[in-house]
This record gives structure tokens, C-alpha cells and sequence, in this order.
């Protein structure tokens, strides 16, 4: 039987032992979608804390069921290690690693080139793997293949096979999930792409087949990047706005009649989450490599860089307006996830925007019933404080950064001096309240 065959046969016997490596926001819930079908699942990862919890049945990513996650534990149909010598008893591996940028903004492959020699050094033949962490495209082929080839000494197509399938997951959203959001698929060769269509059909009910992994990584780009551009426009858009005394929000809201053409976003404080902020400075940095000059997308990203300090700008707007200055005015931010309703603050803007308080001698504090404790991008710590009369009534300015649904707009209204809000939580802008 061939390699083929035997993985094909192991699919359809139910006997595929899948292995996850990076047991996050992505990892995990594919994980679970890949178990409750079945299928015996092994998940990798560095943080022994991690692996712990998943082990003892300790769910730490909010989108999973409890009792689901459980209950596929203790019937050992998912289970974790921090040892990836194991990864030779997989028949898959999937790649869900972080792919954050340098200090210079560049693409930090690391923990993806980390991942790749781990997988090498234990490789058998026989074994489909796949990239799902966001990247650049040809990533798969110009880096992640020479590096499995070189620690295995197997060759792809013959030995093991490579693909891509972009991950697609958005935290907090109650309609879409692993299982039934679509997955794309790319892989070097035909047999890859038929065994990668057949790994993922165990866990997805749709998969949406490609011509190669860069095309899957461009799918992946393009999708992220038409996110940046609109919603950087309609923040330029609202920042104009402002100054003009036209309401975004009811101009979005009339613009939203029209049946055809037109797809409303909205304005914020910045783009949060580990996607869409950093995925053009990814297709920046491979188009350089051909010469080619993303001009709208390069403006796009770096609106976006500047939201942060333009949103501080309108702080201090706020407090001269009511004969205060930002340095020694205590700031109270409502909200610093980076999306309502969810305890992730991934590239959050809220955190940029402390950041930015601080440097000009703000006073912060800040709550958030879904994140007790932050590190900001500047290494400052916080807490998060009580919601109430108090510690409304107490701020020189309250700033609302995120709009979790339990936000009383009307509670927030009554007890607070000064409303700087970049949500549109309060509907009427007044005396006491600016909007973005």
C-alpha cells in the first residue's frame, strides 16, 4: 500500500491521528472541531501551562463549549504535549502558530521556522502537514518546505505532503465557527490536495479547493486587507467628519439604503486583532521583492499606525474644551478588547491609546468585564477597576474604547463629567459628550 493509500485508508477507517501545534485563539478551537467528529486529536504547544489545563479539561478560549471540551477530554479524544517528539505518531500536523511583526514592522517568522524543524526532526513518511498561520505569499514554498526537507531528508510528494489553509476564525462570533466557515485549501501537488481535502472534510463541512498554497495565502491577505482599507477609510472619513459637524454614524446609516454597491463599515479607535493590522505589512514585505509598491494599502496601514495618537488628540481636545489639561487628568477607559464582547486584546488600539495617555501625564485606570489584567504595548500593568457611580464620577474623562453589549449608555451618561466616546455607544453627542 502506498502512502497514499495508507492515509486515505486511515481516514476513512476513522483511524487518523491528527496533531495541532499552537493551541491558541486558532489552534485550539480546530482542534475541538477535528475531536467532536471523532477523529483523535494531539495538540502541541510550548506553554506548559497550556497543556495543563487542556489536559485536566480547563478551557481558556471562550468560543469553546465547557462541557464539550470536557467531556472530549476525558474521553481522551483530545489531549495535549509540550513534547514534539510525539509528532511522529501523527498522521497530520497542522500549524497554528503565532506570526507576529519585529520591531521593524517586518514579518517574524520564528515561531513558524520553530515549528517547521520540530515537525522535521520527527517526521514520518506518510504525513500531510499544513500552514494555517497567517503569512505572506510563498511562504509554504520558499520557507517552510526547504526546512521540512532539510531536518527530514524526505522529500515532499514522495514522502509527506504540504499545504495551506488560512485560518478563519473571529472570536466572539455566535453564527460562524470552525465546522461551518469555509476553508480554503492550497497544496504543492495534486495527491496533497486531494489528501488535504479529505483531513479537513472530517471537520469542516465545506472545503474550497485552490490551485496552490500561495494562492490560499493571498486569500488569506486579501481578505484582511479589504477590511484595513474600508474601515481606514471610514475613519479618515470620520475624523473629517468631525470638523465639518456631520454625524459618520448617520451618514453610514443612510449611505446603508442603498441595495447595491455599497458594504458599511465602521469607525473606531483603530483595528484590533492579530490579523488585519498586521497582514499589509506582510504583503508589503514579499511585493518589495518584486519591485512592486502598494501604494493604497501602505496608506491604509499606516492611517492606521496613526488612529492611536489621533484618538489622544481628541482626548485632549475633550479636557481643554472643559479648561482641563491630559497631564494629571485621571482617565478612565471603558473597553480595551479589541472587538465587543470577548477577552482578547490582541493589538488592541484602547492599550496603544493608554500608551499614548501616559506619555502626556494622563492618569489611567480602565475596566473591562471580560479582561481582568493588561500589559500594554509600553510594558505598563493595570488592573481592572469596578464600573460604578464612583469611578465614573471620579475620572476628569471617561473614554469608551470597546462596546460590550453590557455597557448602560444610560449609566455611563449620568455619572460621568466628560464622555470621550469612540464607539458610539451614546447616540447624541452634547456639552459633556464627543464622539469619534
Amino acid at each position: 500500500m502506498s502512502n497514499k493509500e495508507n492515509i486515505l485508508q486511515k481516514i476513512q477507517d476513522g483511524r487518523l491521528k491528527v496533531g495541532v501545534i499552537g493551541l491558541g485563539y486558532v489552534g485550539l478551537p480546530l482542534a475541538v472541531a477535528f475531536a467532536r467528529s471523532g477523529v483523535s486529536v494531539l495538540g502541541f504547544d510550548v506553554s506548559e501551562e497550556k497543556v495543563t489545563k487542556i489536559n485536566t479539561g480547563e478551557n481558556y478560549i471562550a468560543d469553546i463549549d465547557d462541557d464539550l471540551f470536557r467531556d472530549l477530554v476525558h474521553k481522551k479524544t483530545i489531549s495535549a504535549s509540550s513534547n514534539f517528539a510525539e509528532l511522529k505518531d501523527c498522521d497530520t500536523i497542522l500549524i497554528c502558530v503565532p506570526t507576529p511583526l519585529d520591531k521593524f514592522r517586518k514579518p517574524d517568522m520564528t515561531f513558524i521556522e520553530s515549528a517547521c524543524k520540530a515537525i522535521g526532526e520527527n517526521l514520518a513518511k506518510g504525513t500531510f502537514v499544513c500552514l494555517e498561520s497567517t503569512t505572506y505569499p510563498t511562504t509554504s514554498e520558499e520557507f517552510v518546505l526547504p526546512i521540512l526537507e532539510q531536518s527530514s531528508g524526505l522529500k515532499e510528494g514522495d514522502d509527506f505532503w504540504l499545504g495551506y489553509s488560512p485560518e478563519r476564525v473571529d472570536p466572539g462570533n455566535s453564527v460562524y465557527s470552525t465546522e461551518n466557515t469555509p476553508k480554503v485549501l492550497g497544496a504543492l501537488n495534486n495527491d496533497g490536495l486531494q489528501i488535504g481535502e479529505a483531513v479537513y472534510k472530517l471537520a469542516v463541512e465545506e472545503v474550497y479547493l485552490v490551485s496552490s498554497p500561495r494562492v490560499a495565502e493571498m486569500v488569506k491577505i486579501l481578505e484582511n486587507t479589504y477590511r484595513l482599507v474600508n474601515i481606514s477609510l471610514v475613519n479618515e472619513l470620520a475624523l473629517l467628519a468631525g470638523k465639518m459637524d456631520i454625524n459618520i454614524w448617520e451618514v453610514i446609516e443612510a449611505a446603508k439604503t442603498k441595495p447595491f454597491g455599497f458594504q458599511a463599515f465602521y469607525p473606531g479607535p483603530g483595528i484590533g486583532g492579530h490579523c488585519i493590522p498586521l497582514d499589509p505589512f506582510y504583503l508589503e514585505s514579499i511585493a518589495r521583492k518584486f519591485n512592486f509598491e502598494l501604494s493604497m494599502i501602505h496608506t491604509a496601514g499606516h492611517i492606521d499606525l496613526l488612529m492611536a495618537h489621533r484618538m489622544t488628540l481628541k482626548i485632549t481636545s475633550a479636557l481643554n474644551r472643559h479648561k482641563k489639561a491630559i497631564n494629571g487628568s485621571k482617565i478612565l477607559f471603558l473597553g480595551v478588547a479589541y472587538k465587543p464582547d470577548i477577552n482578547d486584546e490582541r493589538e488592541s488600539p484602547a492599550l496603544k491609546i493608554i500608551d499614548e495617555v501616559l506619555k502626556k501625564g494622563g492618569e489611567v485606570s480602565y475596566h473591562d468585564p471580560f479582561i481582568s489584567n493588561i500589559k500594554t504595548p509600553e510594558g505598563a500593568l493595570f488592573t481592572s477597576v469596578d464600573l460604578n457611580k464612583e469611578s465614573l464620577s471620579l475620572a476628569d474623562c471617561v473614554v469608551i474604547t470597546t462596546n460590550h453589549s453590557v455597557f448602560d449608555a444610560g449609566f455611563i451618561e449620568a455619572h460621568s463629567e466628560l464622555i470621550v466616546d469612540l464607539r458610539n455607544v451614546i447616540k447624541e453627542a452634547s456639552e459633556k459628550v464627543y464622539k469619534l
